[in-house]
């Protein structure tokens, strides 16, 4: 596992660094917004002006898809720590998985809110069995994303 793990990093380093010149120029909306509807000028553009060709295209590609393929292995591991009911290391998981949705770009906002709930609902697990977890309950849960998600899971709640 400790050979694995450290072979997954490295290649999502290597990833990372490979999208690096494309992730840069998405981030600047300055220079997304000199793209056109004409694909051949906006390769020609990006290659020109900012060394960036179909390699690092498909390199953002393949970053993408290896981040998402992690996710779900994040959420397997956190399922096999609660089953194992290892509550430290999957606290560190639920933080850790608390961190990618909270900060990752979901293909929709109701995808992001479903990662919510279910980070929710896997939670409690683990704050009703660790140690600190009646603190930390209330930390999570009472944070502006959380607060409004529970308001909204009340509200639909009474209307059934």
């Amino acid at each position: 596992m400790v050979d694995r793990r450290v072979e997954v990093v490295a290649r999502l380093k290597a990833l990372e660094d490979a999208a690096a010149p494309l992730v840069t120029f998405l981030q600047n909306a300055n220079a997304v917004q000199e793209l056109r509807g004409d694909k051949q000028y906006n390769l020609q553009m990006l290659n020109d002006r900012y060394q960036i060709g179909p390699d690092q295209i498909e390199a953002l590609y393949q970053y993408a898809k290896f981040q998402f393929e992690s996710l779900s292995a994040l959420w397997g591991k956190l399922a096999a720590e609660i089953l194992m009911q290892n509550w430290d290391i999957a606290l560190e998981e639920l933080n850790r998985l608390k961190e990618i949705i909270d900060s990752k770009s979901f293909s929709s906002p109701l995808n992001q809110v479903q990662s919510r709930i279910w980070l929710m609902h896997w939670s409690l697990f683990i704050f009703f069995n660790h140690d600190n977890g009646r603190t930390q309950i209330i930390d999570v849960f009472n944070q502006d994303k959380y607060v409004t998600l529970t308001t909204k899971l009340k509200v639909s709640m009474f209307c059934y």
